[in-house]
């Protein structure tokens, strides 16, 4: 049984995965990996996606500052760009849910 690493992960193109559809768990996995490594909390992602079911995701990428850092708000514009659902909200709330796993394992 192979396992797939962090940097095989990062290989994966989020936005374009975004743009066709591709909403998968191994697209969350991916994008919680770039967003960890920006130090995003899963919280600031939980609150994009409310944002992006009220108001969409082109107004969210239309914020200035989507989450709290430049770098941190350019890694979501890019996924805020390619995305045009609804079902583009809970996958964000699936890549807060990743991102907090991961944290909690990186804590034991």
């Amino acid at each position: 049984m192979s396992r797939t690493t962090d940097e095989q992960f990062l290989e994966l193109d989020v936005p374009a995965a975004i743009a066709a559809g591709r909403l998968s768990g191994e697209t969350m996995v991916a994008a919680a990996i770039r967003a960890d490594r920006l130090d995003v909390l899963p919280r600031s992602l939980t609150f994009l996606a409310e944002v992006v079911r009220r108001g969409g995701a082109a107004y969210a990428a239309g914020l200035p500052e989507p989450l709290p850092t430049p770098e941190q708000s350019e890694l979501a514009k890019t996924w805020l760009e390619s995305a045009d659902d609804v079902g583009f909200a809970r996958w964000l709330d699936g890549v807060a849910a990743v991102l907090e796993a991961r944290r909690a394992v990186r804590l034991r």
